[in-house]
């Protein structure tokens, strides 16, 4: 099996299984568990981190954080995939 390491807006990526994660004041702290590593999210990021259920799309994602903050979605699109690309390559998320 071929593992992906790049992202579309079309993927569905979920919570990798080996990471832990609180949210704190809107804030995602998400431990790897396999290698120690963790990132710290704002409200924005954790916002995505929480959609993350593998059923979902980024596209998807990117749209209801647009609404939710009363912006346009084609801002939100390319920050929502870059922040999932830098969850892939930390191993936090999975495809």
């Amino acid at each position: 099996m071929i593992k992906r390491i790049d992202m579309i807006l079309a993927d569905r990526p979920k919570q990798a299984s080996h990471t832990t994660f609180e949210i704190v004041d809107d804030q995602a702290v998400i431990i790897n568990l396999n290698t120690g590593s963790y990132v710290a999210l704002n409200e924005t990021g954790s916002f995505l981190w929480e959609r993350l259920d593998g059923q979902t799309a980024l596209a998807d994602i990117a749209d209801a954080l647009a609404r939710a903050y009363e912006i346009d979605p084609t801002i939100t699109r390319p920050d929502v995939l870059a922040l999932a690309r830098e969850l892939l390559a930390e191993g936090m998320i999975s495809l």
